[in-house]
């Protein structure tokens, strides 16, 4: 009997020990659960802010990348500004310079006008020569007979001493201006169609000595002009120091008669006119190119223009 009861204890502390066991582990498999979901839901959301955080990250990456575009374009804008600003500075540097040497050459030119222009006004006391403005500069107007006899185009010694004056006060003076000379003549009383005709010359021409070789017989004024402004240039050339190329001797014919051709008329449309202009830039540029042995020559584009029509004879 009292082994029997020893045995119910024992095994009743057994069952108890078991049983407390069991009650232990399904508390603790329980909180572990509990604690499982909740380190479940932890996790959850630290995925969850794991996830906004990339989020976050991306945009604020695409943020920066949108913000160095930016910055990169602004850089190119202000580079391209400054660019810009400094091809003005140089331009208005350049103009500036321009200006102070355009004034310069103007300053320099007024004072080449206004020595013309003295000159010239000087040598304007002889009968019908005068002196008239023409884009503000001044032009010399004498008649043909200070030159030339009627019909003629032999230079004169008047003619030659008035030439030699105005190549005087202009030495020196021409580098950046041209003398320009035209001759005139009427539309009928210079040009000789007979030897009887040549008896109706105006009476105050002075006749020409007995030695001199007889005229050279002209047919239209044309040619009559066409051969003083020769004999002017040829002067020019052979017995004064003015720089040849900055020299433009024209003959004009009857063209631009100052007054109407009829009485008084003629003597006055008979004149040379006499002016200074400043030196126009190149018509091309030179050639820069050498043709090789046996090269085939090219024709230039620039045709020159074509010649005057003969006017009516009777100048």
């Amino acid at each position: 009997m009292g082994r029997s009861q020893g045995a119910s204890i024992f095994w009743g502390l057994v069952s108890v020990f078991f049983a407390a066991a069991a009650c232990f582990y399904f508390w603790k498999s329980h909180e572990n659960e509990k604690n499982a979901r909740q380190l479940r839901d932890e996790v959850l959301t630290l995925q969850d802010q794991c996830d906004s955080l990339n989020s976050q990250k991306d945009k604020l990456q695409s943020g920066i990348s949108d913000t160095q575009k930016q910055l990169k374009a602004r850089e190119d804008f202000l580079q391209e500004k400054e660019t810009k600003l400094a091809a003005e500075e140089s331009r208005l540097e350049g103009l500036g310079q321009q200006s102070q040497t355009q004034s310069q050459q103007n300053q320099n030119q007024a004072t080449v006008v206004k020595k013309f222009d003295d000159t010239v006004r000087k040598l304007a006391k002889g009968e019908d020569t005068d002196v008239v403005l023409r884009s503000g500069r001044p032009v010399l107007r004498v008649p043909n007979s200070v030159f030339f006899t009627l019909g003629d185009a032999t230079l004169k010694p008047e003619g030659k001493a008035l030439l030699d004056q105005i190549a005087k006060s202009l030495d020196g003076q021409l580098d950046t201006f041209e003398l320009h000379l035209e001759c005139y003549t009427d539309s009928e009383a210079e040009i000789q169609k007979t030897p009887a005709d040549a008896k109706n010359k105006p009476s105050d021409e002075p006749k020409p000595p007995a030695n001199a070789p007889p005229p050279l017989h002209y047919t239209t004024i044309w040619e009559l002009t066409a051969a003083r402004a020769g004999a002017i240039t040829r002067y020019i050339h052979e017995q004064t120091a003015l720089p040849f190329q900055n020299v433009i001797v024209i003959g004009r014919g009857d063209y631009q008669p100052i007054v109407a051709n009829a009485k008084d008329g003629h003597a006055r449309n008979r004149r040379i006119e006499i002016t200074i202009a400043p030196t126009p830039p190149p018509f091309h540029p030179s050639d820069q190119t050498h043709s090789s042995p046996g090269a085939t020559a090219t024709t230039d584009p620039l045709e020159p223009p074509p010649d005057p029509p003969v006017s009516k004879k009777g100048n």
